[in-house]
């Protein structure tokens, strides 16, 4: 289940990667025309890299629960997401293949994931959008958008399966979609996991190793390579 919400989580990031482009004129109560301005501008995109704090709010506590980490996708089908504090784990994953590790000891231990079918088919779902190919979402998901002090694209999984753990994802966005405020995943007991992105870099290349699913390049490195970029 949390492997779901990272891919969650991530399917989110993909899309308002490319919100942010450039503003949209014109809100639509239809979501198909903006998926496919979405798509258009996804055309010139071909790697990004993100931070994000996410928030997980659960009824049982006062306060959320809170974590810092990095997202990276590379096309055509290399997704990371790592968190960094208060724990570090990574998740990296391509339309073939998934591979989990968390730190134990000062050490990366990789964890035994299985790929089920479920999971495969999410995967799957995420390159084609990866890919630009934004339509793809239509099969899986009922879509909505509702306008006013926010523009909020509300994706419903349309799996029974999918929504017996993830009821929706909210893309919450300026009016002009200029820009993106927060991602929601609700879940159906009422819990909730928000994730808010920042310092985004666009159409960088990323070292050797960073999507190694064997030995996966330190986030450190990866930074300091990005940061000495031209």
């Amino acid at each position: 289940m949390k492997t779901l919400f990272i891919i969650g989580a991530m399917m989110a990031a993909i899309i308002l990667s490319t919100a942010a482009e450039s503003p949209l004129l014109q809100s639509s109560s239809n979501a198909l025309p903006i998926l496919q301005e979405l798509q258009r501008k996804m055309s010139s995109l071909s790697s990004v890299y993100l931070e994000f704090t996410q928030e997980r709010q659960l009824k049982l506590f006062a306060q959320p629960l809170s974590s810092e980490g990095v997202m990276l996708i590379d096309r055509p089908d290399q997704i990371r997401w790592e968190t960094t504090e208060p724990y570090q784990s990574i998740l990296l994953g391509n339309h073939k293949s998934v591979a989990q590790f968390e730190r134990v000891d000062g050490d990366w231990k990789k964890l035994k994931l299985g790929f089920p079918q479920m999971l495969k088919r999410v995967m799957d779902q995420m390159t084609l959008m990866n890919q630009g190919k934004l339509d793809a979402l239509t099969s899986d998901f009922t879509i909505s958008v509702a306008t006013g002090a926010l523009a909020v694209l509300t994706m419903v999984p349309k799996d029974e399966n999918v929504r017996s753990v993830l009821s929706c994802l909210e893309v919450k966005m300026k009016p002009d979609f200029s820009g993106t405020t927060e991602v929601v995943m609700n879940e159906p007991n009422g819990d909730l996991t928000r994730i808010i992105f920042r310092r985004e870099q666009r159409n960088v290349k990323f070292p050797v190793g960073t999507f190694d699913q064997a030995k996966p390049l330190d986030v450190a490195a990866i930074k300091a390579t990005l940061s000495n970029a031209p």
